[in-house]
């Protein structure tokens, strides 16, 4: 919390969010982002709570991915507050949407749902001897 405390947002949430509210009782939901990839498969969902006021949607980057390249520039560019990941931590939330595991995703103060971000990202292979890293890793013929 330390130094990140200073950059966190003050309005939607926070301590004394509610002496700037113009509206009662919003539902909260956080998008949590890990790289590009998984934030262009979350502003898919976002059109589902965006223009709903009693919604308030929130954004956060978990800083778990190596690419975080263009992450800050595409979130800004939403509208959609972004809170440091410490925040979002502390901040209790209705909904947290998720397109990637990566992160501390369990110390989320909510319900969490996990979208897959690509094909093949969440799949299950049909054989237990998936880790092979072979070509037929996952081949439901018989080997010769």
């Amino acid at each position: 919390m330390g130094e990140d405390a200073g950059r966190w947002v003050r309005v939607p949430v926070g301590a004394e969010a509610g002496r700037w509210a113009t509206r009662g009782r919003c539902r909260t939901v956080l998008l949590v982002v890990h790289n590009v990839t998984s934030a262009t498969r979350l502003l898919d969902v976002l059109p589902l709570f965006r223009d709903d006021l009693r919604v308030q949607v929130l954004a956060t980057c978990t800083g778990s991915s190596p690419f975080q390249a263009g992450v800050a520039e595409l979130l800004e560019a939403t509208g959609v507050p972004v809170l440091p990941w410490e925040q979002a931590l502390a901040t209790p939330v209705d909904l947290a949407i998720s397109a990637s595991y990566g992160g501390q995703l369990d110390h989320i103060q909510g319900k969490l749902v996990v979208l897959s971000h690509g094909v093949g990202y969440n799949k299950k292979l049909p054989t237990p001897d998936a880790g092979r890293r072979t070509p037929d890793a996952g081949c439901l013929r018989p080997r010769p």
